[in-house]
């Protein structure tokens, strides 16, 4: 019996039909088979060449097939910066690969001649590199996040400015601390000639760092109409404006010596202002949390890198004193030393919202006023593409709606 085969497209799975021709029939016999992907035809040739080599060799991977593992490589040292979730897996994966470019960075970069032991001097490097690199990432995915979404919905706008102006004091503090050669003889002259400062070129690197993407983030809010939306509440902007007045009067106090007041004091007073700044600054966030009950909109990964890096912060501190048998760079660098203690204190609160109250992450309220806003966005564009009901209770296009969807 001849067979002939009606093929459906080539390379895709389906049904072939077999038609066989039976010698004496008038109709020819269908039967309809089920196919998995279809092979290439063979020529003549091909075959041939098939039958005498049974055991053709295979061609050498071209360099292309590396290329999915060297994506997923530099994937997972994007993790902070793409990933929503904060999954476990992927916090691992994260922090582990910010120990490696902290590791790196510590060995590379020049070391504090100040400490005594010459293989502590590395891990201190190690240590400060890998916070300094968790604190100034911990400020890139919240920037990210409100450039995709275009939008600073979920971020607290007196979170922003007080960030800003918290920055700006820690800032002066560090690079005072570390670069000015009569504050230094000036601490020298209080605490002792054998003192150090324990403010390293990391922390003041960091500060800088942090100063800019703040700026950043404020800009974002004022671009994205964040200011109209959820307006400065009045004791952020009292505060903002107390602090401007308390800088230039302690200033003026400083340049005439009032009671023996000298330029390290001065900065002391801001190192203060921004360990208050800090206590005070989250408060807002937490508070929009709660009225939303929600996270959405504020990044989880500002959290993780904020709790890693403030406990390797503490943790480098204590560990240089220890090694300096000086623990003065703890009581002449308290700014530091708490700040790590009060950005952890408020973390594990942000966990909790995050994992604990509001693991969903929809919103269910208000907040603070700029969540109304994006709530009747999203329900205005439903209701544009909603199709529209007839007078009859139908639809325009005949279809019934998807009332769960409006």
């Amino acid at each position: 019996a001849a067979t002939r085969r009606r093929k459906g497209s080539p390379g895709h799975a389906g049904t072939s039909m077999d038609i066989i021709d039976r010698g004496g029939s008038d109709e020819p016999v269908a039967i309809t088979t089920e196919t998995g992907p279809e092979t290439p035809l063979l020529s003549d040739h091909d075959a041939h060449d098939a039958a005498a080599d049974p055991c053709p060799t295979t061609s050498p991977p071209s360099p292309s097939s590396s290329r999915p593992l060297l994506h997923r490589v530099v994937s997972s040292f994007a993790i902070p910066l793409t990933d929503q979730t904060g999954s476990a897996s992927n916090i691992l994966l994260g922090l582990f690969n910010l120990v490696i470019v902290g590791s790196v960075l510590g060995i590379v970069v020049p070391k504090d001649p100040t400490l005594p032991t010459p293989w502590y001097r590395t891990v201190s490097s190690i240590i400060g590199y890998t916070y300094f690199c968790a604190w100034s990432i911990s400020f890139y995915p919240q920037i990210i996040l409100n450039y995709s979404r275009k939008s600073t919905t979920g971020l607290s706008n007196d979170f922003g400015v007080l960030n800003v102006a918290g920055f700006a004091c820690y800032a002066t503090y560090t690079l005072c601390m570390y670069w000015s050669p009569s504050i230094q003889r000036q601490y020298r002259e209080r605490y002792g000639d054998d003192a150090e400062i324990t403010v390293q070129s990391n922390d003041v690197a960091f500060a800088l760092h942090a100063l800019l993407l703040c700026v950043v983030q404020v800009t974002q809010i004022w671009w994205y109409g964040g200011f109209d939306a959820q307006p400065l509440s009045l004791p952020v902007k009292l505060g903002v404006a107390s602090l401007f007045i308390v800088c230039v009067v302690y200033a003026s106090l400083v340049v005439e010596h009032v009671h023996g007041l000298e330029w390290l004091d001065y900065l002391y007073m801001l190192s203060f202002v921004k360990v208050v700044i800090s206590l005070v600054k989250y408060m807002p966030q937490v508070v929009l949390n709660y009225n939303r009950k929600s996270t959405a909109g504020w990044n989880i990964w500002n959290i993780i890198l904020d709790f890693t890096g403030g406990t390797l912060s503490v943790a480098q501190q204590i560990a240089d004193s220890a090694d300096l048998h000086d623990f003065s760079g703890i009581t002449g660098n308290p700014a530091k030393f708490a700040l790590g203690f009060v950005s952890m204190f408020f973390d594990v609160i942000f966990f909790l919202q995050h994992y604990v109250l509001y693991p969903d992450g929809e919103e269910s309220g208000t907040g603070n006023g700029g969540d109304v806003g994006s709530i009747g966005e999203a329900a205005a564009e439903v209701t544009a593409e909603a199709p529209l009901l007839d007078a009859a209770g139908g639809t325009a296009g005949g279809v019934e709606p998807d009332l769960e969807q409006v």
